[in-house]
């Protein structure tokens, strides 16, 4: 016989301990409560839709070292798969015992397109992984001027996805497969519109 994911809405509220660094979570009882708490809050990130997504996106979090709350804030459920955002994913990576530094620059040759970001991860024992993405690259990709992030914050959107390159290479033990979750949504909404094309 299954059971439910979430308990019944008639059912009696588990007691949930706190302490100064918040709610403390010891039971899937407990997390289930406290996932249908968040979601009837109304406060839960448009990606986490139900109870269920919100108790999977604490689950993904805690197999990262996040607590409940920072796992609802930090992973976004995309097409059914987990992912985090990128600066709860660069956090990870410097919370590391291993991370030495995470340097991120701007390099700038001759002409719009040739600036490109640059991150650099520094492990220790390890060759430094340095990771790029130019004006180029997007423009390649089709990032390059498209409405939203790409036009309003161009600069920090080549940040992010040198970031997301460079981290996700030097400690894929800290990220343990977890995607990025702007990179999967991109990929995802490109995806829609292929399919919506060849409808026509």
């Amino acid at each position: 016989m299954s059971q439910e994911l979430i308990p019944h809405p008639n059912s009696q509220p588990t007691p949930l301990a706190a302490s100064s660094k918040g709610v403390q979570l010891n039971s899937f009882a407990e997390m289930t409560e406290f996932a249908r708490s968040v979601a009837n809050s109304g406060l839960a990130p448009r990606d986490l839709k139900n109870p269920e997504a919100i108790l999977v996106a604490m689950q993904h979090g805690m197999e990262l070292g996040l607590s409940p709350m920072q796992a609802i804030q930090s992973i976004a459920v995309i097409n059914g798969r987990p992912c985090v955002w990128g600066d709860a994913a660069l956090a990870l990576v410097k919370g590391h015992p291993q991370c030495e530094d995470v340097i991120e620059t701007f390099e700038r040759g001759q002409g719009d397109d040739v600036m490109q970001a640059r991150c650099e991860v520094k492990r220790a024992g390890k060759a430094a992984v340095v990771r790029t993405f130019s004006i180029a690259q997007a423009k390649k990709a089709g990032l390059w001027g498209k409405a939203g992030p790409w036009t309003q914050y161009p600069q920090r959107m080549l940040q992010m996805r040198a970031r997301s390159w460079a981290i996700r290479d030097a400690f894929p033990d800290a990220l343990k497969g977890v995607g990025d979750a702007e990179e999967v949504r991109r990929c995802a909404k490109g995806r829609r519109r292929r399919r919506g094309s060849s409808r026509h």
